[in-house]
């Protein structure tokens, strides 16, 4: 069977989108929104960067990522979003030994649609690949100018897939070869507790569905639930422009296909973020995001606790159309990739 394309699925939803958003013959003005580029940035601060640990085993789980403000009745948005991380940890600790060295790139495609006053839902359909990559010298000159560590990358070959997982003599994972397939579809529903004036606060919940496969490290194996809650605050720092965002959360994982034994019953997730409008259409981001440990074995790259730093913008293109672009960093070294780079393209109507 052919493999899916996301280039073809993305301009069909796009196109499809475009349609029915079209103005007819006799189609009123434009709307207050679309003349006051200013009032739209205010609006995209409350709307935080899309940032996911891209460790091959932490990803696996459906921990929640910010989604931003609640959609209102009858709005909706349609998103793509692609995320490259690169990833090298060598440790071996007992009898687990752990070899990643290699790039993750993932392609998702998002919908999102208000309901009624208060509810949203929305689906999240995944492309996972895994590669040598590309960015292996960008990534060594990046951590030789500023001083971080490398964790020992740079006596690794470059761009070069090998991301290998055991326990004593059973290999779990063993993938020198591009991988590439769906990974576990996300179906999430969402309640607005607040909106307007000087806070947006919603509760979210969302079901991670087994459609991935462990052997390919596009799927956990299993289903997950996650509850969390946001939080966009305009009047705390409201003397400089900048609106503050938060998330709190739990994920319940469910049965996985990989390290099942040592996998935590409970996983927390939250979120920091600081967002200010630059002019008319642009919006600077810098975020924190992190979650507890996901898998117990005292390997940070394997499951472990994360923090993860990002710095980004959003720029607002014409007709609602939304970009996004930023650079991750993990601020605990090991515990997520070395560097992730994200991309969105987003529209609203």
């Amino acid at each position: 069977m052919a493999r899916p394309r996301i280039g073809a699925l993305v301009l069909l939803a796009f196109a499809a989108a475009s349609a029915d958003a079209a103005p007819s013959a006799d189609a009123a003005a434009p709307s207050a929104d679309a003349a006051a580029p200013a009032v739209a940035a205010g609006a995209a601060a409350a709307d935080p960067l899309r940032v996911r640990n891209l460790a091959p085993a932490s990803f696996l789980y459906g921990l929640p990522a910010p989604q931003g403000r609640a959609l209102a009745a009858g709005e909706r948005r349609l998103a793509l979003h692609v995320e490259h991380a690169n990833n090298f940890t060598a440790r071996r600790t007992g009898a687990l030994d752990v070899y990643l060295d290699g790039s993750t790139t993932v392609a998702s495609l998002a919908y999102r649609q208000g309901l009624g006053e208060r509810w949203e839902w929305g689906l999240e359909v995944p492309l996972v690949h895994h590669g040598g990559g590309f960015t292996d010298g960008f990534i060594d000159d990046f951590h030789d100018l500023f001083g971080f560590p490398d964790g020992g990358r740079d006596a690794a070959p470059r761009n070069r897939l090998d991301y290998r997982i055991s326990a004593g003599a059973e290999a779990l994972v063993d993938i020198g070869s591009r991988r590439r397939g769906l990974g576990d579809v996300r179906l999430w529903g969402g309640y607005r507790l607040a909106a307007g004036g000087d806070r947006d606060a919603a509760v979210r919940a969302h079901v991670k569905l087994p459609s991935g496969d462990v052997d390919d490290l596009t799927g956990s194996g299993a289903a997950d639930v996650a509850v969390w809650v946001e939080l966009a605050e305009r009047a705390w720092l409201g003397t400089l422009g900048t609106t503050v965002t938060m998330m709190a959360g739990v994920t319940a994982p469910g049965d996985g296909d990989l390290l099942r034994d040592r996998q935590r019953d409970v996983v927390a997730s939250a979120h920091l973020g600081l967002h200010r409008p630059l002019g008319e259409r642009v919006v600077l981001r810098a975020q924190l995001d992190g979650h507890s440990e996901v898998l117990d074995t005292g390997i940070r790259a394997l499951g472990g606790p994360s923090l993860q730093g990002t710095l980004g913008a959003t720029v607002l293109l014409a007709r609602r159309w939304h970009f996004d672009l930023a650079l991750s960093e993990d601020m605990v070294t090991r515990s997520a990739p070395d560097v992730v780079f994200l991309a969105s393209l987003s529209r609203r109507w």
